[in-house]
């Protein structure tokens, strides 16, 4: 079986940490201290990956899915274990019905959703059905391409003129409470929680012993990336930057140099198609990959059809608007009662555990 080389492991976990957020703008609460959020989340949510590459280190070569039996037993573990690949199945959903939304509000107006959410699952179908090195090449192939396009960003949006530094201040007007709420929980647990999706490649890894010291330079290099993506929005907007649903497609339109370069938002949606395309991919695969091994199935592939029907009906059914999709399921509910829970307590009780079985060993 081919196995997944240092440069795809950082290329998918770069690209899978970004994910649409990059898109959605993060820490919309704090308005023009959202760039502190950024920081402060993506600092704290180096140890959360921390946990994760730990729990990697005492479980040798088992996936997320097979620490729990491993470590509470086949009876309690496996039952808890299979939360997450149904978690991931659901959340494939999101990221369909996130494609919805904004492909049809900002480029294909007139076409049927069902259209719109189709293709997209039949390529993660597509993407799915072919295996780790399908998916591990995608994230290679995508890594320089978004690189490429927000270098290009960055230089057109100085060369604008439409970033201005008084944005910023004052720095903390409202105190430290908005940019808490921020960062605990859907900062922590978004991109850095969600992460722990990774720990079903980890074992595909060509040098396992340099998982740990990969992914924790990726998380800090996809914190520094967002952190600037933030930065050039609240220079930009100022404090209307929490009310842009798509900040980075409004920071896009506002690129004008000599009239001649402008209205590049569609850079904003191949932003999300290759990061949400990436994203829905290891979320599927995962998911299957863990039915399988939970199941002792001989081939994962035979869930792929049926995972991918379910992630679109989610995706067309789940949400009847943008805002109830994204302030209701995701922040009111998701958020604290499902993510919390499944990337933040669990793996803390599953290190514990895992701890004090090993000194009982000894």
């Amino acid at each position: 079986m081919n196995k997944i080389t240092g440069y795809q492991l950082f290329a998918i976990t770069f690209i899978f940490q970004i994910g649409t957020t990059i898109i959605f703008g993060f820490g919309g609460q704090a308005g023009k201290d959202a760039w502190i959020g950024v920081l402060l989340s993506s600092f704290l949510g180096v140890f959360v990956v921390l946990v994760y590459t730990v729990l990697m280190r005492l479980n040798p070569g088992l996936t997320l899915v097979q620490w729990f039996p491993a470590q509470f037993g086949r009876w309690i573990g496996t039952p808890i274990a299979f939360l997450y690949p149904l978690l991931f199945i659901y959340i494939a959903g999101r990221i369909t019905a996130d494609i919805r939304d904004m492909v049809s509000t900002t480029l294909l107006f007139n076409t049927p959703l069902i259209i719109i959410c189709g293709v997209f699952v039949f390529i993660i179908a597509y993407c799915v059905y072919g295996g780790i090195t399908r998916v591990s090449r995608l994230g290679e192939m995508f890594l320089p391409i978004v690189l490429l396009l927000f270098s290009i960003e960055v230089i057109l949006l100085i060369s604008s003129n439409v970033m201005h530094y008084h944005n910023l201040l004052p720095v903390l007007e409202n105190g430290w409470a908005p940019v808490w709420k921020t960062v605990y929980p859907p900062g922590i647990t978004q991109s850095y929680g969600e992460s722990i999706i990774l720990a079903m490649f980890w074992t595909e890894t060509k040098e396992p012993n340099k998982v740990m010291k990969i992914t924790i330079l990726t998380t800090i290099m996809s914190g520094i990336m967002v952190t600037i993506f933030d930065l050039m929005a609240v220079l930009v907007f100022g404090d209307m930057f929490s009310g842009f649903l798509y900040p980075l497609y409004t920071l896009l339109s506002l690129i004008s140099i000599g009239k001649f370069i402008e209205n590049l938002q569609m850079f904003g949606v191949l932003y999300l198609l290759m990061t949400a395309l990436l994203k829905g991919v290891i979320e599927m695969f995962a998911a299957v990959r863990g039915i399988q091994q939970l199941t002792n199935m001989k081939s994962y592939r035979a869930l792929v059809i049926p995972s991918c029907a379910a992630a679109l009906i989610l995706g067309m059914t789940m949400s009847k608007n943008i805002a109830e999709h994204i302030y209701r399921h995701h922040f009111e509910i998701l958020v604290p009662y499902v993510w919390v829970p499944l990337f933040l307590i669990l793996p803390t009780i599953l290190l514990i555990v895992t701890l004090l079985r090993r000194q009982l060993a000894k």
